[in-house]
């Protein structure tokens, strides 16, 4: 579904709108119900009554890792991942408006291979959330609304790692794991030409419990004291960060419009990756060696966004955008299962009216690429050299009938 190679930094991917995403994913924007996402009190400037936005998007990326004093290299072969999006509002008066909006803001996916360097830390990982968001607006006047949104989250995770001591490989697997949050904003247009956004979307902790820990094992071990079962289970928990944004969009000509954001992301929340096995001793706390942690202590990040919008006629616009997109990791806890870089991102689109200009079409692509990093984790003894790039290509439709 997703790549980690595509995102505001850990393992958030900003792709819940395929305008947005053409404008560098800036979020003042109400032209449709995507809006929903970004910022819940903006459905109620949608110019419609009623209002549909979908999308997917294409995403394609790769990671590559250098050991210089040994000369090894390595790059990962990463799925092309596929994040979608749906959403939906309705005026139910001149007033309150209602939305649901269906997104996958967080993600993972990263392949190393079964055999590299740094396979005790991790070969494999697939992360995926799924937001269900139903939304409330209310309009006090002209210019200025508040709104808010209950989020539930579903995920799964599928990760895999070496145990090279004893010559074996654990894959851990949960597909039902929950958690819950939520979105309130305010949006303004305090003139004709100006749009002002500021939203806030909780941290949320999505639990994974009871997951299956499929152990492969040398016979020798199977039900010894540290090994009891080759399928055990686990528990653990995995924060999806805070952000709060801050978003304008003003009209410097009648077809031209410029877009600014600035994200603050609140990765500090995540301090470290606790997996509770239920029987098997691969643990390092010294009072219960069922229990792993791996330290992480990401840090906030501040994310820069400009985009901008320019109608060459009546029917067709077309869209650019650059954002700076600085990673969480520390410099003492990089990781293998979340490559972050320093990243800069190129967007660019196009968009076409249709049916009266009801029926909306977009169509956008984003090149990714990282600042080459010197990378350390102090807890795993691992350094490298790690550099990043990724392309993305997305469509999107949206629908304003009345």
């Amino acid at each position: 579904m997703t790549s980690i190679i595509m995102q505001a930094g850990g393992f958030r991917v900003s792709l819940q709108g395929a305008r947005q995403a053409a404008m560098a994913h800036t979020s003042a924007h109400t032209r449709d119900a995507s809006v929903a996402f970004f910022n819940p009190a903006g459905i109620s400037f949608i110019p419609s009554k009623f209002s549909i936005a979908a999308g997917t998007f294409i995403i394609m990326g790769k990671a590559d890792f250098q050991n210089k004093p040994t000369l090894y290299k390595t790059k990962t072969d990463n799925p092309v991942s596929t994040p979608s999006l749906f959403n939906i509002a309705y005026k139910a008066t001149d007033k309150l408006s209602v939305a649901f909006s269906f997104t996958t803001p967080f993600g993972s996916s990263v392949d190393w291979g079964q055999n590299w360097e740094g396979k005790d830390l991790i070969t494999k990982i697939t992360i995926r959330s799924y937001f269900f968001q139903p939304t409330v607006a209310y309009r006090l006047n002209d210019w200025f609304s508040v709104g808010a949104g209950y989020i539930y989250a579903l995920g799964s995770v599928n990760l895999q790692k070496a145990i090279s001591s004893i010559d074996g490989r654990m894959k851990l697997v949960d597909k039902n794991a929950t958690g819950n949050g939520y979105n309130v904003g305010m949006y303004i247009r305090p003139i004709k030409d100006l749009d002002v956004s500021i939203a806030y979307r909780s941290n949320i902790d999505i639990h994974a419990v009871n997951g299956k820990a499929r152990f492969y094992l040398p016979k020798s071990l199977v039900g010894s004291e540290s090994f009891p079962t080759e399928n055990d289970r686990f528990n653990a928990k995995l924060p999806l960060t805070s952000e709060i944004t801050l978003g304008l969009t003003y009209r410097l000509l009648p077809q031209w419009t410029i877009s600014t954001d600035l994200n603050i992301s609140g990765w500090n929340k995540y301090k470290a990756l606790t997996i509770d096995f239920n029987q098997n001793k691969v643990g390092n706390d010294p009072n219960d060696p069922t229990i792993s942690t791996s330290p992480k202590n990401l840090h906030n990040t501040h994310t820069f966004r400009v985009g901008s919008e320019y109608s060459v006629s009546d029917k067709l616009d077309v869209r650019l955008g650059y954002y700076y997109d600085p990673s969480p990791i520390s410099k003492d806890y990089w990781s293998p299962e979340m490559p972050s870089t320093d990243n800069n991102a190129i967007t660019g689109g196009i968009g076409y009216k249709f049916l009266k200009d009801k029926l909306m079409l977009d169509m956008t692509g984003m090149y990714y690429v990282g600042n080459s990093r010197k990378v350390v984790n102090k807890f795993y003894n691992f350094k490298g050299d790690v550099k990043m790039h990724s392309f993305m290509f997305g469509l999107g439709l949206a629908w304003n009938p009345f």
